[in-house]
């Protein structure tokens, strides 16, 4: 069917009004329920990250900004476990005050979004570009925009390489420097070099020379890895990755069907969709879906948690690169078997009720971060500045230079007691906490810490709290 040239200027407008309502719908909830605070240690260890490079170092010893969680001591220095890439990016949004850092995420998944839409009309320009609303609308791109988790930030930066690599010829140096770029924040990303490179000899013409220009511009920030890794972990091929997890064929069975299941649901079929893609799309959105599917099949962490919301916001966190291209491979299937069925009006109704999921989303985030705010508050209220706080990772998560340091000791990692006989020396004013969050039961947690009250008999309760979490905080001198 041709249509007429009012019928075309019709469509598009009624396309650009969905869009526009789409992208407010997400924007006034996010700024409605703006993120209070960090919810988890992994945040801050970004967020104080940003305050670091602001002084121009990349080590925390002989710094003002003391050390948070998620830091390691290698090579002489004091480091966070993490790459510089993700601190890099937030430490602008720091300059007004430590809470304008998660406009970034509110940028960066606009960012998306705006990226989808372009590859969709690239590899199938026909494709309505309300589809593109499905990225903006996913569970996981929802909440984790409400973070300074590298995420998102991740998926942005592939997103954007890969764009730059369909464009070809001179912005393959761009799209090489960019892949560099999200390698920066998450060393993982690596894994896309090779699938790039075989991309980028696809087209016709020069190959060779393509896939040379990618890699051309990937060396930059490559030598840019190697260089921190040799300052901070003593070789340019060095990371701490034993802190984070490992790679086994053990783990194959259990994260195949942990992820699998969880791609298969909300957007029907959509870990299949790449294989349905079309013949010219099947390489091009495959090879990178699988690819980072492949690989953390293969890794021993996930967010393993036994409710479905969970699994499908926090627990594809790690797949957050690759998700994009399934995505992007189901709205090309789903566009063309609505068109056959003449059923578009599902597309408006999906787009809808993931719209409102995403509010619902926001709303549920918000609750959390808000228990979280009262709690970061309860403590700094209760523990003077000059005091040592001997506790768990849930209490240091709400300590922070950011908005209110205490110096503070880890009673155990990884369930293992740490002697702690130091930093008894001395007159110095010492507290306990302990945070056990809602469900949550750690009985070696428990035994650890009231072992450290029994070395105290003469210690004063000064907060208890049983819900919405037990919190003990005890003055124990």
């Amino acid at each position: 069917m041709v249509l007429s040239s009012s019928g075309v200027k019709t469509r598009r407008g009624r396309t650009a009004l969905l869009l526009v309502a789409g992208i407010l719908v997400y924007l006034l909830a996010f700024l409605a329920l703006y993120p209070r605070t960090t919810a988890i240690v992994d945040e801050n260890a970004y967020l104080t990250g940003a305050y670091l490079i602001r002084t121009g170092r990349l080590a925390y010893e002989g710094s003002a900004i003391p050390a948070p969680h998620m830091t390691v001591e290698s090579n002489g220095h004091l480091v966070s476990k993490y790459p510089p890439g993700t601190s890099l990016f937030l430490a602008p949004f720091t300059l007004p005050n430590w809470r304008a850092v998660f406009v970034s995420g509110l940028l960066l998944a606009l960012a998306g979004l705006a990226l989808v839409g372009l590859i969709l009309k690239r590899l199938s320009p026909g494709t309505d570009p309300v589809w593109a609303l499905l990225y903006l609308f996913y569970p996981a791109v929802v909440l984790l925009s409400r973070t300074v988790m590298s995420d998102l930030l991740s998926a942005t930066l592939v997103l954007a390489s890969f764009y730059c690599l369909l464009r070809g010829r001179n912005w393959l140096v761009l799209s090489g420097f960019i892949l560099g770029l999200a390698c920066l924040v998450r060393y993982s990303n690596a894994v896309f070099l090779p699938v790039f490179l075989l991309l980028a000899l696809r087209p016709r013409g020069s190959r060779l020379r393509s896939a040379l220009l990618l890699a051309v511009g990937f060396l930059p920030p490559a030598a840019l890895i190697a260089a921190y890794n040799a300052y901070a972990y003593g070789s340019p091929f060095s990371f701490p990755m034993y802190l984070t997890g490992q790679f086994s064929p053990a783990f194959f069975p259990h994260n195949a069907w942990y992820y699998g299941t969880t791609l298969l649901l909300l957007y029907p079929l959509m870990l299949a969709a790449p294989l349905a893609s079309g013949k010219g799309n099947r390489l091009l959105l495959g090879l990178p879906a699988y690819a980072v599917l492949g690989l953390y099949c293969f890794f021993s962490y996930t967010y393993d948690v036994p409710n479905l919301p969970a699994r499908l916001t926090l627990g594809l966190r790690y797949l957050l690169p690759g998700l994009p291209f399934f995505m992007i491979s189901f709205v090309l299937v789903a566009d063309r078997l609505l068109g056959r069925l003449r059923a578009n009006w599902l597309k408006y109704a999906a787009v809808a009720c993931m719209a409102l999921l995403s509010i619902a989303i926001q709303l549920r985030h918000d609750r959390f971060l808000a228990v979280q705010s009262e709690y970061q508050r309860l403590l700094l209220d209760n523990v003077p500045e000059s005091a040592l706080l001997l506790c768990d990772a849930s209490t240091s998560e709400l300590v922070s230079h950011a908005w209110g340091w205490r110096d503070y000791r880890h009673i155990a990692e990884f369930n293992v007691p740490i002697p702690l006989d130091s930093v008894f020396a001395g007159d110095r004013p010492l507290y306990a906490g302990l945070t056990m969050k809602s469900g949550e039961q750690n009985p070696v947690m428990l035994t650890i810490f009231e072992a450290l009250l029994a070395r105290f008999p003469q210690r004063t309760l000064v907060v208890e709290t049983r819900t919405p979490r037990k919190f003990r905080l005890y003055r124990l001198r």
